[in-house]
């Protein structure tokens, strides 16, 4: 079995991360928008086997960090590399990595936020999030925010300090 390797995302991975979104994002410039705030914050993690990107997470601090609230706002693996260890790799290194950062600032992560869809696609990463001690928060209507895969869930994670 191939180990797969866990690093924070740089500038210098710009041309992985450009790929990998090549057909969500209408434009290079688009996705060198959104994701230049994680890259210039090591707030983005990649999965790494036999030297392909295989998997990405995201995420940033909300409001102030002394309330200690974080969002996932991107997490990903691709579907041949799913059920085999990687999202759950990905999800405990970004929340190791979230509390160093609050602790930098003399704040503690208290709560970690994601969004993610109802349907049976994300079955998988529901249950992934359930393991982890996510919890459903509320519901959120199909299209309330552009949701067209239908009905999206609110996650909140509880972290014990």
């Amino acid at each position: 079995m191939t180990e797969v390797q866990i690093a924070v995302l740089t500038s210098q991975h710009r041309d992985c991360i450009l790929k990998s979104y090549e057909e969500v994002y209408s434009s290079k410039e688009e996705v060198q928008a959104f994701y230049g705030r994680f890259l210039e914050n090591g707030w983005a993690l990649g999965s790494w086997k036999n030297g392909e990107l295989v998997g990405i997470l995201t995420w940033a601090p909300r409001e102030a960090v002394t309330h200690g609230l974080a969002e996932i706002i991107d997490f990903w693996v691709k579907p041949g590399e799913r059920r085999k260890g990687i999202g759950a790799k990905l999800l405990d290194t970004a929340l190791n990595r979230m509390q160093q950062y609050y602790k930098r600032f003399g704040a503690a992560l208290r709560k970690v936020m994601l969004f993610t869809g109802a349907t049976e696609r994300y079955r998988a990463a529901r249950t992934l999030y359930e393991k982890r001690g996510f919890r459903v928060v509320v519901k959120i209507p199909r299209n309330a925010l552009d949701n067209p895969d239908g009905e999206e869930l609110l996650y909140v994670l509880r972290v014990r300090t």
